[in-house]
């Protein structure tokens, strides 16, 4: 109510001024944020400086090596050792079958970890705890190197990529870590599916699937680097050079650069011998960093998945 022939007046907001002396710190938490910056300044020197050292040795000169001067940068410029990796034509052949096995076995992966975990999260079964029990099993008993090798030779896969691929198809722990976040999806939204008349198929690769984003991609990253990174089983499984992935050509290479340097002593006395032997320790530190070049390309396109994932995935057991 207003009095007769006064007009209201009109309320404005008032603006509240936000500086930095609106919330003032403590000084514990100054001294903290010091010592936090500081801790983690340290931490990202101890964690930079190998893989930086092993990059300035690769691309060092040869009597830079052999002195031990080289620290985080290189002393010398000399690419030779990548020109003796990259000269050798099978390399690319292993390049070619590690992607065939890291992104190939990697989404026949998601879609078998993702029908695994399915039931364990939405299905409601007799024997479902039984089923959970025999995946958990795989995670604490292992067959082993010889019955592994004799499984796959009987099944005709033994010398093909595909022994590299369905060895790794499912893992127990990534089928718990997307039955966790397959968890955290309200379970209305599968029954409503149900209603409408939609299988489980079409439940889980239309709408589970979709909703998984982040915890499928975090589990990508650990299969593609595992099966990037796996020496052992391409090492039993694979016998023809054709079919070498890259790890196991990398390693090839670098022995043949130990033996130039073992053979030294059969050479003569005069002849100098130092560039072989920088050569042997420059092709190693190369060999490191070509293998780490591809996870270090593909790491930033998923890394806003990753965190996420991991989180998410984790919040129930």
């Amino acid at each position: 109510m207003t009095d007769a022939g006064h007009t209201p007046k009109k309320i404005v907001p008032r603006k509240v001024k936000y500086d930095q002396d609106f919330i003032r710190r403590s000084r514990g938490e100054k001294v903290f944020s010091v010592f936090n910056i500081i801790f983690m300044a340290l931490l990202l020197i101890f964690l930079l400086y190998p893989i930086l050292n092993v990059v300035a040795i690769s691309m060092s000169a040869e009597t830079e090596v052999m002195a031990a001067r080289v620290t985080f940068y290189p002393i010398g410029f000399n690419p030779q050792a990548y020109t003796t990796i990259f000269k050798d034509s099978e390399l690319w052949r292993s390049i070619l079958n590690s992607f065939i096995v890291a992104f190939g076995g990697c989404a026949l992966s998601l879609v078998a970890l993702c029908v695994a975990a399915y039931p364990l999260a939405f299905g409601r079964f007799y024997g479902k705890k039984l089923y959970s029990v025999i995946i958990m099993f795989t995670m604490w008993f292992q067959g082993g190197i010889v019955p592994l090798f004799l499984t796959i030779q009987n099944l005709g896969l033994y010398d093909t990529l595909w022994a590299l691929i369905l060895n790794s198809l499912i893992s127990a722990y990534n089928v718990v870590i997307i039955r966790s976040y397959f968890d955290s999806i309200p379970f209305s939204i599968v029954e409503s599916a149900r209603i409408d008349g939609a299988n489980d198929y079409t439940i889980l690769f239309r709408l589970i699937v979709p909703l998984s984003k982040p915890v499928l991609a975090t589990v990508a990253l650990w299969v593609i680097v595992a099966h990037w990174n796996d020496y052992m089983n391409p090492l039993v499984l694979i016998s023809s050079t054709n079919k070498f992935t890259l790890q196991l050509k990398l390693k090839s290479l670098v022995l043949a650069a130990e033996s130039s340097t073992s053979n030294l002593s059969t050479l003569s006395q005069t002849t100098d011998h130092k560039g072989v032997a920088a050569l042997s320790t420059q092709v190693k530190n190369a060999v490191l960093v070509v293998s780490m070049i591809p996870m270090l390309v593909i790491y930033p396109f998923i890394q806003r998945f990753f965190v996420s994932g991991v989180m998410l995935g984790s919040v129930k057991g």
